[in-house]
């Protein structure tokens, strides 16, 4: 039977959202009886087993990047060679040429997991420049061509692509992220979490996870609380924002600037486990999002399961992969970039008292399960 080749470029203690999605979609894998030979990193030294090839990877250092290629194409090639596993699975990057080399020599059959790469480097300016931009397109578009089926976790990203490699729409699966709910089944004493964080019992709680970056317009929570302050009494009202990033400390100064600092707690980066222990004790659940940041790659956010996935009420922006929150009673939805809008949904929350059963809603559709099922189905059909 032929092996999936699972090429996967994080290394085992990453946490970030892509290290949690490429460490479970292989754990599926595993458990799905796939035979997997995988092809990872790791910061030490190149090691060689039956199943596993582990390449050494450091990223702080661009030398290191070259020679990893150098060595993957070694390993893949002589992969080729001794066997006929032909169906890849890897997570599109700029600096993975080598897999797209040897496919001008072997039939390969390719499914790539894409992000919004080309169109994230323009509006971050991040590769300033402009022959080098052109450089990075051309290789991208290289590797889109070469791929058999392209998948993306948003619509919106779809559009991107197409209009931007003029792929074919028929190349290029939708398949929204999965919420890894094992790490949030667990017994949880929600009285012991707010004395941990010096919160009564009877404040109510508006809560935000995820990374802190401007574009993420977790700052918006803050100068719309104000306008909720002109018309609610906010004094037992507290916001906690778990999650560290670029744009905290601005977040933090602009907290002590709008004199919300008895309002407004930053705890910081935590652990994947000790996610669930703070959302138990949110009575509203924020996902704010900037114009700028979806229209480059709409919105498929993690953080909105989850707090789905606790029967926690939810306020997000008003687009279509969130329409689901409304129809279903699930939270309110708020005009993106309408602060003003969104004060409005955060007063109408802190009056509420609504409850809500998500969680079922959750499982039937963004389960690890249901959603590493659909990957594989493109995989094994290449």
């Amino acid at each position: 039977m032929r092996k999936v080749i699972y090429i996967n470029n994080v290394e085992n203690e990453e946490i970030s959202g892509q290290g949690s999605f490429e460490r479970n979609f292989l754990s599926f894998l595993e458990k799905d009886n796939t035979y997997v030979k995988v092809f990872t990193i790791n910061n030490s030294k190149n090691n060689f087993l039956k199943n596993k090839v582990s390449l050494k990877l450091n990223k702080s250092s661009k030398l290191s990047y070259i020679v990893y290629q150098i060595n993957l194409f070694y390993c893949l090639l002589k992969e080729f060679r001794n066997t006929n596993n032909r169906d890849i699975y890897i997570r599109l990057s700029p600096f993975n040429i080598a897999p797209y080399i040897l496919s001008r020599f072997y039939n390969l059959n390719i499914t790539a997991r894409s992000g919004p790469i080309y169109q994230n480097l323009v509006l971050y300016n991040k590769v300033r420049n402009p022959i080098l931009l052109k450089i990075f397109k051309h290789l991208l578009s290289f590797y889109y061509q070469n791929t058999n089926n392209i998948i993306v976790v948003t619509n919106k990203i779809k559009e991107l692509l197409i209009r931007d490699f003029n792929i074919s729409p028929d190349k290029i699966s939708v398949i929204s992220n999965p919420i890894n709910n094992s790490l949030f089944d667990k017994e949880i004493d929600s009285l012991s979490i707010k004395k941990s964080i010096n919160i009564n019992e009877n404040d109510k709680i508006i809560g935000f996870v995820g990374d802190v970056y401007k574009e993420q317009g977790v700052q918006h929570i803050f100068t719309s609380l104000i306008k909720v302050k002109e018309s609610i009494n906010i004094n037992n009202v507290k916001v906690i924002i778990v999650g560290s990033g670029t744009y905290l400390e601005d977040c933090k100064h602009l907290v002590l600037k709008l004199n919300l600092t008895n309002n407004v707690i930053f705890l910081g980066r935590v652990s994947p486990k000790e996610v669930i222990d703070y959302i138990s004790i949110f009575d509203i659940c924020l996902a704010p999002f900037t114009k700028r940041d979806y229209e480059v790659k709409g919105s498929s956010a993690l953080k909105i399961l989850e707090y789905l996935y606790c029967n926690k009420l939810v306020i997000t922006i008003d687009v279509d992969e969130y329409k689901f929150i409304k129809e279903k009673g699930f939270g309110w939805l708020y005009k993106i970039d309408d602060l003003d809008d969104l004060s409005k949904k955060i007063s109408v929350g802190l009056k509420s008292s609504l409850k809500i059963d998500s969680k079922e809603y959750v499982l039937n559709h963004f389960s690890k399960e249901k959603v590493f099922s659909k990957y594989l189905k493109i995989i094994k059909n290449n």
